[in-house]
């Protein structure tokens, strides 16, 4: 152990520690923020996609989807690096990424008639 006199960090270095726990902080709240526009879009698609206007509605819902997709997996990139300390919140993120990838094929895929009489067959027998 050394006995000369230790000069204390600056300031900026100092803080790190408050720095990286306000980062963490804020992108929990823009994760919960981006998460409660996910959840308030099954209300929505309850109104609109089960109406008999739904064909006008889907062009929407599907580029919203999108962009929350986007959105999604910039955030999943973050919470996938070997130092993201909140793996719960990491889970959160990629059950809600398949959630919305789940949204996208049940409202926005294209199967023919014949195909989801197959598949109702399938599931019913």
């Amino acid at each position: 152990m050394s006995t000369t006199a230790r000069e204390p960090l600056p300031l900026e270095v100092g803080q790190l520690g408050n720095f990286e726990a306000r980062m963490l902080r804020n992108f929990r709240a823009a994760v919960d923020d981006w998460d409660e526009v996910c959840s308030a879009l099954g209300a929505w698609e309850a109104q609109h996609l089960t109406s008999e206007n739904g064909d006008l509605a889907k062009g929407q819902h599907r580029a919203w989807v999108a962009e929350l997709l986007s959105w999604g997996q910039l955030v999943q990139g973050a919470t996938q690096h070997p130092g993201f300390p909140d793996q719960a919140l990491a889970s959160r993120v990629n059950s809600r990424l398949r959630h919305l990838q789940d949204k996208l094929a049940l409202w926005h895929s294209t199967i023919t008639p014949a195909e989801e009489e197959r598949i109702l067959q399938a599931a019913f027998e």
